[in-house]
């Protein structure tokens, strides 16, 4: 009887991370919803579930994405941002931090990282269940000292963060050297990498797709090294090889270097 139920259960796990993203497109488009509740739908519904069905790694999870997506999210949207890499044109919220960073994207970025974790750790690792790593204090001083510098350039030589090309940079600093370095020290793990980034490599294409359709986000700059053009709309080469191909796997690598047993 055991055996039975968690083969329906993961049936169901199968079948519902197939539906919640053919859900959120049709109702995204079907209401022209806003930025947010396009990311409560296409992020937030796969993690409510997997959440409930894997509530041992909830707090952890919860927590590291806190701590990875808000320095980051802050430090890497402003840069990128006042170099027109992206923009959002409307936001919900009265104010921008910063006057320039979106609510939004950092609402999405939290979202994303747990997406990611909690489908990993659900599906494919079942790691330990400390709430922090002692390797945490690695992560967080280094993101701390970041923000701290960035603060200090902010209020004082604010042009020194006018970056030309800040996508392909931050995206290289942030995601690929990262990815690389960490997967050099446990290649093993890149197997369980690539099967969760598969499931969001299609998530964020429907996701972008939609987005542009609603006109939720623009990249009105050209500091870009090439575009791609899929069904009628064209986003940088960077956001599709960045964040649709490397963006779980980098996730990944940060957190099993970091906050996990690296098995």
């Amino acid at each position: 009887m055991k055996n039975h139920n968690q083969k329906f259960l993961k049936k169901l796990d199968i079948f519902l991370l197939i539906l919640f993203p053919i859900a959120s497109v049709v109702l995204s488009l079907t209401f022209s919803v806003n930025f947010l509740v396009s990311i409560l739908l296409f992020f937030g519904l796969p993690s409510l579930w997997l959440s409930f069905r894997t509530p041992s790694q909830v707090n952890k999870t919860f927590l590291f994405s806190l701590i990875l997506s808000v320095p980051l999210g802050i430090f890497i949207d402003y840069i990128a941002t006042i170099d027109n890499s992206w923009f959002v044109p409307i936001t919900v919220f009265p104010f921008r931090i910063f006057g320039v960073v979106p609510i939004e994207d950092l609402i999405w970025g939290f979202f994303l990282i747990y997406s990611i974790v909690i489908f990993y750790e659900h599906f494919l690792d079942k790691g330990k269940h400390e709430l922090v790593d002692r390797r945490m204090k690695y992560l967080a001083w280094p993101l701390i000292i970041l923000m701290l510098v960035f603060f200090s350039i902010l209020f004082t030589k604010p042009e020194l963060l006018v970056i030309p090309y800040a996508y392909f940079w931050l995206g290289t600093v942030f995601f690929i050297f990262p990815a690389i370095t960490f997967l050099s020290f446990f290649p093993r793990l890149l197997s369980k990498y690539v099967k969760t980034a598969s499931y969001f490599f299609l998530l964020s294409i429907l996701f972008e797709l939609t987005g542009l359709q609603l006109n939720q986000w623009t990249f009105p700059g050209s500091n870009f090294i090439g575009w791609v053009e899929l069904f009628g709309h064209r986003f940088p080469f960077e956001e599709f090889f960045f964040w649709f191909v490397m963006g779980a796997i980098s996730v990944l690598a940060y957190y099993e270097f970091f906050d996990d047993d690296r098995r």
